[in-house]
């Protein structure tokens, strides 16, 4: 194995860690009981007009870049010939 192949295996291998612990954190998008309640999710309550700045929102956006990069590293290491 060369050089470039053990560091973008060790950066796929952190990569996928930090995509399962963004995942794990995020909250489900289903009202579980809540909807049993009468509680609907297209209330206008103050997290639902505050999506874009919520935590959960920032979650889904560092998901997406990171399995992104994870794509394009895997990629990479096929390309090269493990």
């Amino acid at each position: 194995m060369s050089l470039i192949q053990i560091i973008l295996g060790s950066v796929v291998l952190a990569l996928c860690v930090v995509t399962i612990v963004c995942i794990s954190v995020q909250q489900g998008k289903s009202n579980g009981l809540g909807a049993m309640a009468g509680s609907s999710a297209d209330m206008d309550t103050f997290f639902s007009k505050n999506k874009n700045r919520s935590r959960d929102y920032k979650l889904a956006v560092i998901t997406i870049v990171v399995t992104i990069i994870l794509v394009i590293c895997i990629l990479l290491l096929n390309w090269i010939g493990i």
